[in-house]
């Protein structure tokens, strides 16, 4: 099996997929501009919040960490961080930080310990807004010092891009003054179909451009293999189209296409904003943005893995996770999303790096 209830210790949860920001690589908008239709916004309620934290009983972290949505908009964000808590586990909430009064960011730190932590995306100070689109960096600052002023840790990511690498140093060196107790410059891997990726307004005008940092160092070093690997991607598919009577034994994958799950590593798994379990963030986001995969394709049951009218129990017991999913893994009707993030490029691996502050 791939999981079971008893062996998930890390849960990654988008209690919402509202978001304040328009961030231009996220899937949720067309390149910082429109929101995709057809998505509609959903959250969590309270009777959600049960259900999820309901039958896992070795939990031990939380990642509130939208794919789409930023955690803050949540209705019952509190409540959620509560039940989760009130199970044991540490808390970590990633954020763009652009939300909330001072008074709630207050609560937080109360609800919040030692052993939680609070992680702000934050690309630059005079350039944040090129990529954070739509939200304040003055009131990021001040709920960042909050954090740092409490109990809680806290974390600075900045994501590198060409129009802010210049500010590196300057970031890093806010952090340390802020009291900041981690600092990670991260390097995107969205840069594998443009190399220059356009930002577009709510009528699809182009406003400006995301580049790659100039500095090599911080360029995703998997970014290159992405790309030929949508090519070989693309003759496989076609190979299996011009067979008219074929077993997927007979497509084993090559040797250095093998899986090596990220989450299942880590006894981790995600749920969404509908609690849709997948096996992580990366399939969710992949059903998101493309509704259906290739033909071919190991295919997410929809409808038949919400805990909305399921027990985890049920959920991971269903063929798609019990026998489908690692079988796939050795196979041609793998989700190319797997072979993208945990086997020929390791997507996560390669995109964080850790600098003293």
């Amino acid at each position: 099996m791939y999981i079971t209830p008893e062996t998930i210790e890390e849960l990654h949860v988008e209690t919402t997929n509202k978001c304040n920001a328009a961030c231009p690589m996220c899937d949720r908008n067309i390149h910082g501009g429109p929101n995709r239709p057809g998505r509609g916004l959903s959250d969590w309620t309270l009777e959600d919040i049960d259900k999820v934290f309901n039958g896992l009983p070795n939990l031990k972290f939380v990642y509130f960490c939208g794919t789409h949505g930023e955690p803050l908009s949540s209705k019952y964000i509190f409540e959620a961080i509560q039940a989760a808590k009130n199970l044991g586990a540490k808390i970590e909430m990633f954020t763009n930080g652009s939300l909330k009064t001072v008074d709630w960011w207050n609560r937080l730190m109360n609800i919040l310990d030692k052993n939680d932590r609070i992680t702000f995306g934050v690309d630059g100070i005079e350039t944040n807004h090129l990529y954070r689109q739509n939200t304040n960096i003055d009131k990021i600052l001040e709920r960042m010092q909050i954090c740092c002023d409490a109990d809680v840790k806290v974390r600075w990511d900045f994501l590198v891009f060409k129009h802010n690498e210049h500010e590196m140093d300057t970031c890093k060196e806010k952090a340390k003054q802020m009291g900041v107790n981690h600092f990670r410059f991260r390097r995107t891997a969205r840069f594998d179909a443009h190399d220059k990726f356009p930002v577009f307004d709510k009528n699809l005008n182009v406003t400006h451009y995301l580049e790659q940092p100039d500095n090599e160092e911080w360029r995703h070093p998997g970014i290159k293999d992405m790309k030929s690997l949508l090519e070989d991607l693309k003759i496989l598919g076609q190979r299996r189209l011009d067979m008219k009577e074929f077993e997927w034994k007979d497509f084993a994958l090559p040797e250095n296409w093998k899986i090596n799950c990220l989450y299942q590593e880590s006894k981790k798994i995600y749920v969404n904003n509908r609690l849709e379990v997948f096996p992580c963030c990366y399939l969710s986001d992949e059903f998101e943005t493309f509704k259906t995969l290739a033909k071919g394709q190991l295919v997410y049951p929809i409808g038949e893995l919400s805990l909305r009218d399921k027990t985890w129990k049920e959920i991971l017991d269903h063929k798609y996770f019990a026998e489908d999913l690692e079988k796939s893994w050795q196979q041609q009707n793998v989700h190319p999303r797997c072979i993208r993030t945990c086997s020929k490029i390791r997507r996560e691996t390669d995109q964080n790096v850790k600098v003293d502050i």
